[in-house]
């Protein structure tokens, strides 16, 4: 599973603003379980969502990249537990109300038996009536991104290029490159190759509702997704109480 240690230092300003990701994983939390005090966010990268639950919750953060932890720190509330960790393997010895893990961060995992053992985790590490909560890229669209040439983003006077590639539409290399301006006017490279995949649907279903109950598949606005032609999913299900 890749970290994204060099990439850190411009994680956030690639990616965005969090306050979408944030609000939809709260309102779902609210609609679901409205006394629920703790979360742990698995896959926090550089903390940007966690710091914004931070207000409404007991944060927790867990990443596989010391890099992004790093990032995250300098965000989150002192005292803050973070935990260097593989999304597929942790055991914390604490449980929590929520867990959850955006940014498609489960998609880095490239085999059915890695998502499942993190379902186990998740459980595990969940109280009885406990969500979890987490989104995924599709096969569909990361077949999509595969036919594009490649994808250019300017941020900050520096370059972002990535290019998808694949072999055998399973496994997805994103081959990543940040043209980065230095003092001089020359850019710097950075380069990193990060691999994802995606299941079909119908096979996640199954694994989750082995384990869990009530299982919903939103779209980012929260209504049922359009599971034929979606190219980011949500799942939200629980624990049984």
């Amino acid at each position: 599973m890749a970290d994204y240690d060099l990439l850190a230092p411009h994680y956030d300003a690639v990616t965005g603003d969090s306050a979408v990701e944030a609000a939809f994983v709260h309102d779902i939390i609210r609609r679901r379980h409205n006394r629920a005090a703790t979360v742990l966010d698995l896959g926090c990268g550089t903390g940007s969502m966690t710091a914004l639950l931070a207000g409404a919750y007991q944060v927790s953060g867990l990443d596989i990249s010391p890099g992004m932890l790093a990032a995250a720190r300098r965000k989150l509330p002192a005292r803050t537990p973070l935990y260097l960790a593989d999304m597929s393997s942790f055991r914390l010895g604490v449980t929590f109300d929520v867990v959850v893990c955006a940014y498609q961060g489960i998609n880095h995992l490239l085999s059915l038996p890695a998502w499942q053992r993190t379902f186990d985790r998740a459980y595990e590490h969940l109280n009885p009536g406990g969500l979890f909560i987490f989104d995924i890229t599709t096969v569909s669209d990361l077949r999509r991104m595969a036919s594009v040439p490649r994808i250019v983003q300017e941020f900050a006077g520096n370059y972002l290029v990535i290019r998808v590639r694949t072999a055998d539409e399973m496994v997805f290399d994103w081959h990543i490159e940040v043209f980065q301006l230095q003092p001089d006017g020359r850019y710097g490279l950075l380069t990193q190759t990060v691999a994802l995949r995606s299941f079909p649907l119908a096979d996640i279903r199954d694994a989750l509702c082995a384990r869990f109950t009530g299982l919903e598949v939103l779209d980012g606005g929260g209504a049922c997704a359009d599971e034929e032609n979606a190219d980011r999913v949500w799942f939200a299900c629980a624990k049984p109480a």
